[in-house]
């Protein structure tokens, strides 16, 4: 029976891309603060923020005219977001080569050509949109931490998305001022970021603290936060429970505690790898991140600059087709990602130890 190699269409692609079967899900803890999603039909993404939200109604005379008060200012920012397009060949070669990973390499196992085939096409599907997913999970872990993302790649030429966080919501804390050195209170810190937090344009009240490995063993022996945890016993003013016992490590980030009442506190060990092979943390462990459920992340996505896709605004475009000579079948996935925080200040980091 001759070989067919079917081109699936880009919908039939998407469909395969989330077959529960063939792609676990990547992880997205900092995704999670964008849960809103725009489609831009053009190359650039626009965002803005309004000024003037704590203006007061002006006092007038009841017999006088009333005044004006509905002049807000639009602050509105254009960006260009980064482009990413993996593009891998089903080749004969692979087609006929039994699949390491797939079972085959087991004598019992055997297939044709054609099953083969359609499994080469998912698990490339499977590897471009784990690579998406991943790179906006690292565009957001950018702008959730820093309040900016650097893009830079090998194609790429280093471009700062800057979301103008204040510069008062990233500290460094060194010497004498660390967590862990005498006369240190971490609680009293985590409070006063908080209230930086609270009272900033644009920012809110922290309900989650986001701890590296580093910065959480050195936070759970606190003195004064251990202090908390012995008072909690009796009726007093502190709420604090946490679980002091080791971490799991199965997942990227861990619940570990409550601060107060008001505060979740994780601890964040998640990486990806570099193009040399290395693991990169996508949070150093020595940091800090305070957030709040104020931020207002949007997912942004740009057009797709592809005639065959129309340049419609879809998060992730993918299509196949036939190369003569030398003979392959190419898949193409493209993306035009951009991670907007809205209200950036409603985020905070510390680096809260130097070691």
């Amino acid at each position: 029976m001759p070989f067919d190699n079917t081109l699936y269409t880009t919908r039939q692609l998407i469909g395969m891309y989330y077959d529960p079967d063939i792609t676990d899900p990547v992880p997205n803890y900092w995704l999670q603060f964008f849960p809103g999603q725009i489609n831009f039909d053009t190359e650039y993404v626009d965002f803005g923020r309004l000024h003037g939200q704590r203006k007061m109604a002006p006092l007038v005379v009841p017999t006088t005219q009333g005044k004006p008060m509905y002049s807000a200012a639009e602050e509105r920012v254009q960006v260009k977001p980064a482009y990413v397009k993996p593009k891998d060949a089903v080749s004969a070669t692979r087609v006929i080569k039994k699949l390491a990973g797939q079972g085959e390499m087991n004598y019992d196992t055997n297939r044709d050509p054609r099953a083969r085939y359609a499994l080469l096409v998912a698990d490339i599907l499977n590897t471009h949109r784990r690579g998406i997913e991943r790179r906006w999970e690292w565009m957001a872990a950018g702008a959730v931490q820093n309040g900016q993302v650097i893009l830079e790649d090998d194609g790429y030429p280093r471009t700062i998305v800057d979301f103008k966080r204040a510069g008062a919501h990233t500290v460094s804390l060194s010497g004498a001022s660390q967590w862990g050195q005498v006369g240190v209170n971490a609680l009293t810190s985590l409070w006063g970021w908080r209230n930086i937090m609270r009272t900033a344009k644009w920012g809110g009240a922290a309900t989650r603290a986001t701890m590296g490995t580093r910065a959480w063993e050195v936070f759970s022996a606190d003195p004064a936060m251990m202090a908390t945890l012995k008072t909690d016993v009796q009726p007093g003013t502190y709420n604090n429970q946490f679980n002091l016992g080791g971490l799991q490590g199965d997942v990227p980030a861990e619940w570990v505690g409550r601060i107060n009442g008001t505060l979740d506190v994780y601890v964040y060990s998640d990486s990806y790898e570099a193009p040399d092979g290395t693991d990169v943390p996508l949070m150093d462990p020595r940091d800090v991140v305070l957030t709040s459920s104020n931020i207002q992340g949007v997912r942004c996505f740009g057009a797709i600059q592809d005639v065959a896709a129309q340049w419609q605004p879809v998060e992730v475009f993918t299509k196949m087709w036939n190369q003569e000579d030398p003979s392959a079948t190419f898949i193409l996935s493209q993306s035009a990602p951009l991670m907007v925080p809205v209200q950036p200040n409603a985020t905070f980091r510390a680096r809260v130890v130097t070691a």
